[in-house]
């Protein structure tokens, strides 16, 4: 068993990478060499950053853990905030973010570690 406290690991700056538009920040929960089944991030999003269009090869799991944003495919959008959780199926082409909201948003993100990301706009 492992315990990961609040103040383990660094937050790293992820904007500017493919998937993200905006300023976009990481800190990695769980993964490799912790986990080999599972990844698990805390991602935040500055007012107005989002994803790109993008799918994944398993499920995800979201659960907002600050702040208001939105989540959403190509025919429709939702706003979600603290204590919401999103579900997305595996080859589901999606978005999130803290988007037009106005205000930051930051997410638990879950994903099988075999889980491969693909850009899609």
């Amino acid at each position: 068993m492992q315990v990961t406290r609040h103040t383990d690991g660094a937050t790293t700056e992820r904007s500017g990478e493919a998937l993200f538009q905006g300023n976009v920040w990481g800190r990695t929960l769980a993964g490799a060499p912790e986990s080999e089944h599972i990844n698990a991030a805390i991602v935040n999003f500055a007012p107005g950053a989002r994803t790109r269009m993008h799918q994944h090869t398993h499920d995800q799991l979201l659960y907002i853990v600050h702040g208001i944003g939105k989540v959403g495919t190509a025919s429709e959008e939702y706003t979600v905030g603290v204590g919401d959780m999103v579900v997305v199926p595996a080859r589901e082409d999606h978005w999130h973010g803290a988007g037009d909201t106005g205000s930051p948003m930051a997410h638990l993100t879950i994903t099988p570690a075999e889980s491969q990301t693909t850009i899609t706009d």
